[in-house]
């Protein structure tokens, strides 16, 4: 069966609604992204265990970043999960990311180590301010050659960033922040996920306007029908 390809952020309050999510939306989807507040929170165990069980895709975006020693040490506490997906903040810098590399080889975990770029909740304004580049296509671009440097496996980038990106074709780029719909929220770099999928993404991050939905799976067909050929599925 084919699936969007998309991970579905698991952002409620409850992880029991969480997990009624997974049991809803697993035939439909690629996976599913735990975040902050579902990892830290009861029955994360009970979660985890249920998207393994399922066979989806575990996406675990923890976006480490720290001294290497810490990264290295918060992998070898995620042994046991062994999640398919795991995020690090680019910024954290070369031997941060070597470390996380080198100690997903050391376990022999399956775990593809994920480069966030720039938060999509930054703008051109934010990154003048923190990294004096208004150009938030030059920062992410700069940001990808220091992962692809170091053997991570993909970026974490917003819509707008994915041309400046074509060139890194050795690695998958995932897309948060994108509407299904229209939609209002925090995020400020944001796209359609069927114009992130056309222009490069290999998938898209959705959250709350799928997983607030009372019909989550007639919300995808609604978009699947409107979308048809924008390649929106995996083979």
């Amino acid at each position: 069966m084919k699936k969007f390809k998309s991970f579905i952020a698991l952002d409620l309050k409850s992880n029991t609604k969480n997990i009624s999510i997974v049991r809803k939306l697993y035939r439909h989807v690629y996976g599913f992204k735990v975040g902050y507040r579902s990892f830290y929170n009861s029955y994360s165990k009970e979660l985890i265990s249920e998207i393994k069980k399922k066979k989806s895709k575990l996406f675990l975006d923890l976006k480490l970043h720290d001294i290497p020693n810490t990264v290295s040490s918060a992998i070898d506490s995620l042994s046991k999960i062994n999640p398919d997906y795991l995020t690090l903040h680019i910024s954290g810098g070369d031997d941060m990311m070597e470390a996380a590399v080198n100690c997903v080889k050391k376990n022999k975990l399956k775990t593809k180590i994920l480069g966030v770029t720039l938060l999509t909740s930054l703008d051109g304004k934010d990154s003048k301010r923190l990294y004096k580049e208004e150009n938030t296509k030059k920062i992410v671009r700069k940001f990808a050659e220091i992962a692809n440097k170091h053997k991570i496996y993909g970026l974490i980038c917003s819509g707008e960033e994915l041309k400046a990106l074509e060139k890194f074709d050795k690695l998958i780029k995932i897309t948060p922040g994108v509407k299904l719909f229209s939609r209002n929220d925090d995020q400020k770099r944001v796209t359609f996920a069927h114009n992130a999928l056309q222009k490069g993404a290999n998938f898209v991050v959705i959250g709350r306007e799928l997983i607030q939905s009372k019909e989550p799976i007639s919300l995808l067909n609604e978009y699947a029908k409107q979308h048809k050929n924008k390649n929106l599925w995996t083979k």
